[in-house]
């Protein structure tokens, strides 16, 4: 038995429901063409996942694959997760430098956002990174549009090859695979997606014109992620899904911010300040005094502030990863909380930003 899942390109077994590729055999006996696993299935019909064991050797075979495949690697970034979803060393991941970097999600900030500033804005940071690539596209995969002219652009570049998709869990390649699919041939979502980790276990080949494929490659791991550290629900509440709604708040010192439980900036010393938060909708963003902070964070950190819940609190770490950060007002900042959001800061002064030992802070220039 060799055939596999088309959802998430698990090997087809029939013997333990507890390994990937399940599917039992009155279903696979009865089955015709493409088929999909019950992970898949359940996560098709029912959001519901079935956790497995990652196998890290699988990974790194599907690595090798896409080195061996000499094609085009189509190198997905999520544009609201930049930081959390860039790796400087993909060009060595890979051992090639004919990458088109797609930046996706640009659907999250609608009319925030200047095209031609953060395309440009992107090439200095990519090039600041010292990453190779030939060619730079800022998209959604919810635009017919957009993904058409992925294709186009893709069919320039590929010379008859392999095009591989790879990026870190979670930046939407399936997504855009699935809609490239539905463009071609009017078939809707093939490939399973989800909010879940290592939702595709190993790399799934779906037939160009030419004898060459798109490939849709397990997500890169990054250990560090926040993914690694919460719940599903609570990774649910904090990934935004439609339009990020901006919220402006003019601070004056000695004024906190919360970002439900997970942030907490303390404007510590300057002028009064624009603090302009960037994170899902659902997320509560809450202004205090500061001598009231620390009162305010012991009280509701349950109830007002509701999430991380202690479980995820418990994985995330104790609350004590800090950065002080100075601004002025030749320059906008974004201070960045990895895999939240970001807060971008115009004015003077000084604030200290606090999150859990498990979450990375990023302070750059501001991408908006």
């Amino acid at each position: 038995m060799s055939e596999k899942c088309v959802g998430c390109g698990a090997t087809i077994q029939t013997n333990n429901p507890n390994k990937p590729g399940y599917i039992s055999k009155p279903v696979y006996e009865k089955r015709q063409d493409d088929f999909y696993c019950q992970r898949c299935f359940s996560l098709k019909h029912y959001n519901r996942n079935i956790d497995y064991e990652f196998d890290s050797n699988q990974y790194q075979k599907a690595i090798e694959d896409v080195r061996n495949g000499n094609g085009l690697i189509v190198y997905v970034i999520d544009l609201f997760n930049l930081d959390s979803t860039l790796f400087d060393n993909i060009n060595q991941i890979y051992n090639s430098k004919n990458i088109l970097i797609v930046a996706n999600k640009v659907d999250l900030f609608l009319n925030s956002i200047n095209l031609n500033k953060t395309d440009d804005y992107l090439r200095y940071y990519l090039k600041s990174k010292k990453i190779n690539y030939v060619d730079l596209m800022l998209i959604s995969s919810y635009k017919q549009k957009d993904i058409k002219e992925l294709i186009y652009r893709i069919n320039e570049l590929r010379n008859n090859k392999n095009v591989y998709f790879v990026g870190m869990t979670n930046v939407g390649k399936s997504s855009l695979i699935n809609q490239i699919i539905k463009v071609h041939t009017n078939i809707d979502n093939l490939i399973t997606v989800s909010n879940m980790i290592n939702t595709t276990l190993d790399n799934i080949y779906i037939p160009l014109d030419d004898n060459s494929f798109i490939v849709d490659t397990p997500g890169i791991i990054n250990k560090n992620s926040i993914t690694n550290f919460i719940s599903k629900e609570t990774l649910s509440k904090i990934t935004p899904r439609i339009y990020i709604k901006p919220k402006t708040f003019q601070l004056n010192p000695n004024q906190t911010l919360f970002i439900c439980g997970f942030v907490r900036i303390d404007f510590t010393k300057g002028v009064k300040s624009s603090f302009i938060t960037n994170f899902s909708n659902d997320l509560l963003v809450h202004r205090t005094k500061y001598e009231n902070a620390d009162n305010f964070y012991k009280a509701h950190l349950d109830d007002v502030l509701q999430i991380p819940s202690k479980d995820d609190r418990n994985k995330l770490g104790s609350f004590t990863s800090t950065r002080l950060v100075t601004f002025n007002e030749r320059n906008k900042i974004d201070i960045v909380i990895d895999g939240l959001g970001f807060i971008t800061v115009f004015g003077v002064g000084e604030a200290l930003v606090r999150t859990f030992e498990n979450i990375k802070i990023v302070v750059r220039k501001a991408i908006l």
